[in-house]
């Protein structure tokens, strides 16, 4: 009964309180402003009437964590205390870390759409020197080095031991915490020295790949990608040439060993380390591992020419096996090269146009103001050693299809007749420079990107010159790239889908049929044979899937 009469007076004073605080709620409403008035009265400045000082940043220098080993091994090293870790990767483009067998030989990542991005991809080059007939062979060296063990320890073992250390390790990474460091330097030399190659597992390896490779035409993404590249460089040229089931099967065991023989040494290798440890202490422990590390004969890689074979107009594609819903807009042609003069002004008028997510035109023509896509954008994605592409891009449901390209020709047309503001170039490189810290906020990202302008024979001021060559692109630099660069006649028009419905273009009775109309008055009808006739020979070109 105790606790009753305490819980009872517990819920009488909440009650009680609760009164008094209502009446005197009602009480400060009766004497005050109506809300909205208050409101009006309280409102603040737009986000865009804000002002800020001027951005100060000095991006951190690469000479100040270069250092290289007694046999010539380039390392990038910095001390990094906020938790007891150790991590280090090795970048390279003859040495894989596995895995990239399924793949095109010179196609990256998406970080190649990164404008602000100093490497390639994770700073791994691409060498274009595997055997035509074998392509996979980096890849499946990497892997195998790693998952088939050494000539002292199975890759079982190596398992379960790093596990028990709480770390991973793979042909071209280690990380773990730094009380295990020793052993763990220990494990990957014996890995990068001593790899096993066992036959099973080269064949185990071969065979979990070509179910990716048989199925990757089922893919309407996949096919996209490759069909536009294989349009813009041509077929017959070995930046897209892609691993098959053939030349994943033709690789021995024999190849394995000769390609690790001939490039695995610290000659074609940058090393980049961070984590929790002294630098003087940690160059030690590099110095007895690494420091005794081979040298390989150099890899001296064969950059392709870069040019566009294909003559401009519509070509349209239909992956295999499957009947999709929406299709695949891919419009585009050859473009530039990171570390070309004009790369910044062309980036910068990329932005306006494609690049600049919703405040981008193409986004907000094609997605915002009609809702014909989740993404539409375009970009620029420029390679080192050989031009890039420009490419737009929309996935939207087969019926609006035609009407989606025609309104992204429309802001490509807009954009290459001179249509664009010095509103439009200030807004695009105020995004560009304040997002240039950013790329700084990662210990082990800036040495890696860092080593990448190395490995790529990039260069080495390429951070310290950023800012000044954004801030001195003009408009009329914009003009003249958008005039050089988005060209009618080397435009093509790539289209992955159910290549019939795609054809049809869009029926009568959708909200936005004014704009259907305006777009089907400008590019003759509401089918895609108008565009063909527009862009190309009038002929609709379909494209036979290898």
């Amino acid at each position: 009964m105790t606790m009753l009469k305490r819980l009872s007076a517990i819920m009488l004073v909440g009650a009680l309180g609760c009164l008094i605080a209502s009446h005197s709620l009602l009480a400060q409403t009766a004497t005050t402003k109506p809300a909205a008035q208050a409101g009006v009265a309280a409102k603040g400045p737009r986000p865009d009437q804000f002002k800020y000082p001027p951005l100060d940043f000095k991006p951190p220098k690469a000479a100040e964590f270069r250092t290289t080993l007694s046999n010539g091994l380039i390392v990038y090293i910095a001390e990094d205390h906020e938790i007891p870790w150790f991590e280090a990767t090795i970048l390279s483009p003859v040495i894989s870390g596995g895995g990239g067998g399924g793949g095109g030989r010179g196609r990256g990542a998406g970080a190649s759409d990164l404008a602000q991005a100093g490497g390639a991809g994770g700073g791994v080059g691409r060498s274009f020197l595997e055997p035509a007939d074998k392509l996979g062979l980096d890849g499946l060296t990497g892997s195998i080095v790693r998952t088939g063990g050494t000539t002292t320890m199975t890759g079982d073992q190596i398992n379960e031991r790093m596990d028990f250390l709480a770390g991973t390790v793979t042909a071209t990474s280690l990380a773990l915490h730094i009380r295990y460091v020793d052993e763990g330097l220990k494990i990957w030399m014996d890995l990068l020295n001593n790899p096993a190659f066992p036959e099973d597992r080269l064949q185990r390896e071969k065979q979990a790949m070509l179910p990716g490779i048989r199925n990757r035409n089922r893919n309407i993404g996949g096919v996209a990608s490759r069909t536009f590249q294989r349009l813009v460089y041509g077929d017959t040229s070995p930046i897209v040439a892609d691993a098959t089931e053939a030349t994943i099967n033709a690789v021995t065991r024999n190849d394995l060993v000769a390609w690790h023989k001939k490039y695995w040494g610290a000659n074609n290798a940058i090393l980049v380390v961070t984590g929790d440890f002294k630098k003087a202490e940690m160059l030690q422990k590099l110095e007895a591992t690494f420091g005794t590390w081979r040298t390989a004969e150099k890899a001296t890689p064969p950059w392709p020419k870069a040019e566009q074979p294909t003559r401009p107009g519509v070509y349209m594609v239909a992956p295999q096996g499957v009947t999709p819903n929406q299709g695949i807009i891919q419009i585009g042609q050859l473009g530039v090269t990171r570390d070309d003069p004009d790369f910044p002004a062309v980036d910068l008028m990329n932005y306006t146009l494609g690049g600049g997510s919703f405040s981008s035109r193409i986004t907000k023509i094609v997605r915002t103001d009609n809702g014909l896509a989740y993404t539409a954008n375009s970009s620029v994605p420029a390679a080192i050693h050989y031009p890039g592409t420009f490419q737009a891009f929309c996935q939207t449901k087969n019926e609006t299809v035609v009407f989606a390209t025609q309104l992204m020709l429309n802001e490509i047309e807009r954009m290459q007749a001179g249509e664009v503001t010095d509103a439009d170039l200030k807004f695009a490189k105020a995004a560009r420079l304040s997002a240039f810290p950013a790329m700084f906020t990662d210990v082990a990202g800036n040495l890696r990107n860092f080593a990448s302008l190395e490995l790529e024979g990039r260069p080495r001021d390429f951070y310290e010159t950023y800012e000044a060559r954004y801030g001195q692109v003009t408009l009329a630099d914009v003009k003249r790239v958008a005039q050089k660069y988005l060209r009618a006649d080397k435009l093509i028009i790539m289209i992955a889908g159910n290549i019939d419905e795609c054809k049809a273009g869009a029926g009568k009775m959708l909200p936005n049929q004014a704009t259907i109309d305006a777009m089907a008055a400008k590019y003759g009808g509401r089918s895609i044979e108008g565009i063909a006739k527009k862009y190309g020979d009038g002929t609709v070109h379909v494209v036979t899937l290898k």
